[in-house]
């Protein structure tokens, strides 16, 4: 097998489209990807780096990073890991991201990453280990079911694994809420960052909450980062909340800068309306975030693919939390 692995150049852009063609349809719930002057374009700007497997002229794989949710913009999404079906179980993609970390991604000065690792199967929960990823988290049900209608790989909508890959020498501040004072640590283990966990809080002020938004209606996910947060925060998540609903939005996602004290009742107003915990996020804003998530419809648990000890009890410990914040 005359298999090529290099960096995406020009002439592979339509290439990338069939490969997304021929595993996903036309459900993939991110437009761009069937885009090949958007993939290019992505590349020439560094926001988004592929990195191929090319087999007979053909391209049959990919990894990827680019640059998505976090406000760091040196944290690079590693994701969109794709081999077409009939050339799994080939280790193609293990190649490609083995390749991927050991050359290209350091050549471009990537060294920062996290990824979402699908969970209706572990190929890539056991790629991410072998690749020195750490698991920090799971966004509960964040895929559509019928992206994954071709493969048919699901019966239902699939979570995500959440893992990091990161150099941070900074030491580094991290509040934590009452509830997660013992989960939360617990997240961190293995990743070899200098952090205080402090269980100081203060008080939402007058200050204007600042609040970015992705909202993915075609997932049904709506994702909101606040950069600042005010006194406003109650009545802001209400209105984000209910402009996430009106689009059809089942899932919804909070993310908060855990640095700030005042992350402390953020949290209790999100538990208050049903949020739970999603995960630690090192690095997210240059300081460490966290994931809070809800859900208006009953999760797929069941359909939850995890590989690994570590993974099972971060499951476990977000159930729990979901049951907690539900009764409350």
């Amino acid at each position: 097998m005359d298999l090529q692995i290099r960096l995406m150049q020009k002439e592979d852009a339509p290439g990338v489209v069939e490969l997304y063609r021929a595993v996903y349809g036309d459900h993939y719930p991110v437009a761009s990807v069937y885009d090949p002057e958007a993939i290019l374009a992505a590349q020439e700007a560094g926001d988004f780096f592929r990195v191929l497997a090319i087999l007979d002229g053909r391209v049959v794989g990919q990894t990827a990073v680019y640059r998505s949710g976090p406000p760091n913009r040196d944290l690079y999404e590693e994701g969109q890991g794709i081999v077409l079906k009939e050339l799994r179980n080939q280790d193609i993609l293990g190649k490609t991201m083995g390749l991927a970390h050991s050359r290209i991604y350091p050549e471009k000065g990537l060294h920062n990453l996290w990824g979402e690792g699908v969970c209706n199967h572990v190929f890539t929960h056991k790629a991410g280990i072998r690749l020195g990823y750490i698991s920090t988290g799971i966004e509960i049900d964040l895929m559509p079911a019928d992206a994954y209608d071709k493969e048919k790989s699901s019966s239902g909508r699939v979570s995500a694994l959440i893992g990091f890959k990161i150099k941070d020498s900074e030491r580094r501040k991290v509040h934590l809420h009452p509830a997660y004072a013992h989960i939360l640590p617990a997240f961190y283990e293995g990743l070899n960052l200098s952090r205080d966990f402090v269980a100081a809080s203060s008080p939402l002020t007058d200050t204007q909450s600042r609040v970015t938004e992705s909202i993915y209606a075609g997932a049904g996910v709506a994702r909101f980062t606040f950069l600042e947060l005010g006194g406003d925060f109650g009545n802001i998540l209400k209105e984000k909340e209910k402009e996430a609903e009106d689009q059809g939005c089942t899932v919804i996602q909070v993310f908060l800068d855990l640095s700030r004290p005042e992350v402390v009742p953020a949290i209790d107003i999100l538990r208050h309306q049903a949020y739970f915990l999603g995960g630690a996020l090192p690095c997210w804003y240059g300081d460490d975030g966290i994931l809070m998530q809800k859900l208006l419809h009953e999760p797929n648990i069941e359909g939850i693919k995890l590989y690994g000890e570590r993974a099972e009890n971060i499951l476990a410990a977000l159930v729990k939390d979901r049951e907690a914040t539900r009764r409350g």
